[in-house]
């Protein structure tokens, strides 16, 4: 009932900014896949069993530890194609603030793009892995088993599980890489920069199968959280003229978007992806959070576990 009243205030008198969402259409039961305890019992949790009012003990599996003192605030019961999870939200005031402990002098600036997935300012190049174009073939041939069966039928239902099974199976591959690819930025630099990209307007454009399968704003918020954690620091800045700027002399050499080379009359000459590169550090350089502060990191920590149905 909160949910239905929320979703139409913000559809008849808007957001704080005066924005208003689409009108709210009706949800079955198929598409209502999550649920929120905004409260729940203290020692809820013991061991492998989790206490959920109207549903009693539950198995799960734990993937980690709470940590001593956390306090549980509220759990949430997911639905997803291989099963049921629960995502717990943990408070403790005791949490202490994080203060950015990096060696200014190991810096980094980084372009992301659909060539290459990013390159560094020292031109250290990552590839695309394209995991959804690469599981394209496999998702049609599912996606034909789905619309050839009977609606309602359990042939059809057990068709759309393997295509939401193929489909989880496309962003856990992608959600592996984004952590894999930030961790070895993060052991190589203290200080990265990026661009901060309009990347739902780019969605909107001809490449949108390929920026959402780069997953480019997923990849910079993990970016940004494991820094905040390892006491390294990030720093968006404009992405004005990045690519088109000379790294070298700072003039301007107009290119089209197919012309991937970099040439100047100063002599400088390079990968345009790497000039972007070398800009967009420069330009962190003199950037506001350059200077060392204290970081209030929050004291929500979300832990998720695997629950297991009887």
């Amino acid at each position: 009932m909160k949910r239905v009243k929320s979703t139409f205030d913000r559809f008849l008198k808007g957001d704080n900014s005066g924005k208003h969402s689409g009108r709210p259409r009706f949800k079955p039961r198929s598409r209502y896949r999550t649920f929120t305890y905004p409260q729940i019992k203290e020692g809820c949790l013991q061991h492998d069993l989790i206490n959920l009012p109207m549903f009693g003990k539950v198995k799960i599996i734990l993937h980690r530890p709470i940590p001593d003192g956390f306090k549980i605030k509220t759990a949430s019961i997911t639905r997803k194609a291989d099963g049921y999870y629960v995502t717990l939200s943990l408070a403790d005031e005791t949490v202490p603030e994080i203060k950015p402990d990096f060696n200014p002098e190991s810096i980094t600036g980084i372009d992301v793009g659909l060539k290459e997935f990013l390159t560094t300012a020292q031109n250290e190049t990552v590839a695309i892995p394209q995991h959804y174009c690469k599981a394209q073939k496999r998702l049609k041939v599912i996606q034909k088993r789905v619309s050839r069966r009977k609606k309602g039928s359990n042939r059809r239902l057990k068709a759309i599980k393997q295509l939401g099974l193929q489909h989880k199976k496309v962003a856990d591959k992608r959600r592996d890489f984004h952590f894999k690819i930030a961790n070895n930025l993060l052991k190589k630099y203290d200080v990265i920069a990026y661009e901060d990209l309009n990347i739902k307007g780019l969605a909107k454009t001809h490449l949108a199968k390929s920026v959402h399968d780069a997953g480019w704003s997923s990849f910079l918020s993990i970016l940004a959280t494991k820094a905040e954690k390892a006491g390294s620091l990030t720093i968006a800045v404009s992405a004005y003229n990045t690519s088109q700027n000379c790294s070298k002399c700072g003039v301007k050499v107009p290119k089209e978007l197919h012309e991937r080379w970099h040439s100047c009359t100063c002599g400088c000459s390079l990968d345009r992806d790497h000039n972007a590169a070398i800009n967009i550090m420069n330009k962190s350089v003199g950037h506001p959070d350059f200077k060392a502060k204290s970081l209030r990191s929050d004291s929500w920590i979300v832990l998720e576990a695997h629950a297991l149905t009887s």
